[in-house]
């Protein structure tokens, strides 16, 4: 009878040890070495553009942290669709990142139209103090794709650059001179508003058409960073570039709920940690490109470029920041927030 007992106990041991050993080694994910993950990064820009750059050097790291077990291929070109699209394919599942203006997805995220609000930020030092990971107001932004459910998780925000508006038809130097220019903008409401306000014309339209529009006349006048304006070729039908630098280029690097769940630990935690660095490196490109790229399209494309009375426009804005800040969702608490960041 003891050694049955004693039997029996030695089971009951091993039972035990070998369920919690399961557990444990369940809990901790181990990466399966001869497993590959391939996935799809979509943005809508090429050439030398920032965000290129920025990807580039997100998709190495990735590489050489998993020992090339997660392998990233770039689409760019706007070849997997547009901003908007792309978006919503991250919630199909079907394209794993994105890295894109957050004025094209302000129909997923209301609160991202507050950077479209003209001269927020003065300097880089203020701009990379709002958008950095865990600010306060990065914290909104992520709490907005958390809180609707869209199986979208937000990376990083970033930049990208100043943006400037360009035209085929005249130098701009004063608010004034937009009366009556056919401006496009990406598909924000408040967008529309902040440049009807200075008497253009707003059509929305997707930045892939914004070349064909000009040259068919459907548009005359739009904004964008230089890179974009560069890497677009869109000095060849607008050649007219005027340093407003109405905006700090706001960007963001989201990802596929799904695609993200399928990996295990080890690389989600590579990839959350290393896509919080390429909202760093957009910045940063887009700060060292902008003058580079500025003086080759002068110096080689002919660009007509000109510096306004950035004062007018600053002073045309500032009246209005709160009233466009109101037709925001979370929009006073989040120009607050920014505010009491830069004060």
């Amino acid at each position: 009878m003891r050694k049955l007992l004693f039997v029996v106990g030695i089971i009951s041991i091993s039972l035990s040890l070998f369920a919690n050993g399961a557990k444990e080694s369940g809990s901790k994910a181990k990466v399966n070495d001869d497993k590959v993950y391939k996935m799809r990064i979509a943005t809508v820009v090429k050439g030398e553009h920032p965000w290129i750059l920025a990807i580039n050097d997100f998709i190495l790291a990735v590489d050489k942290r998993t020992n090339g077990k997660v392998k990233i291929n770039l689409q760019a070109s706007g070849v997997l669709g547009n901003d908007a699209s792309t978006f919503e394919d991250l919630r199909m599942g079907t394209v794993d990142f994105t890295v894109g203006g957050t004025t094209t997805i302000t129909s997923f995220i209301p609160e991202l139209q507050i950077f479209s609000i003209p001269y927020l930020f003065s300097n880089y030092e203020d701009f990379n103090k709002v958008v950095a990971k865990g600010s306060p107001v990065f914290r909104i932004i992520d709490e907005s794709y958390k809180s609707r459910d869209l199986g979208v998780v937000l990376l990083a925000l970033g930049g990208g650059g100043v943006r400037n508006v360009s035209n085929s038809l005249k130098p701009i130097n004063t608010p004034e001179d937009m009366k009556g220019l056919k401006m496009r903008v990406p598909g924000s409401p408040l967008a529309s508003k902040i440049w009807r306000a200075a008497g253009a014309i707003p059509s929305p339209l997707p930045w892939g058409e914004i070349y064909a529009s000009i040259q068919t006349g459907v548009i005359n006048t739009f904004e964008s960073s230089i890179s974009g304006y560069s890497s677009s070729r869109l000095f060849e039908v607008a050649p007219y570039h005027t340093g407003t630098q109405h905006q700090y280029m706001t960007s963001h690097f989201s990802m596929s709920s799904a695609s993200l769940a399928k990996l295990p630990e080890e690389y989600k935690q590579i990839i959350i940690e290393e896509g919080a660095k390429l909202g760093t490196l957009m910045t940063k490109y887009g700060r060292e490109k902008d003058e580079k790229i500025l003086k080759e399209l002068i110096d080689v494309h002919n660009v007509k470029y000109n510096e306004p009375d950035i004062q007018s426009f600053i002073d045309f804005y500032a009246g209005l920041q709160d009233e466009l800040a109101a037709e925001v969702e979370n929009g006073p608490k989040i120009l607050a927030e920014i505010r009491s960041l830069i004060k």
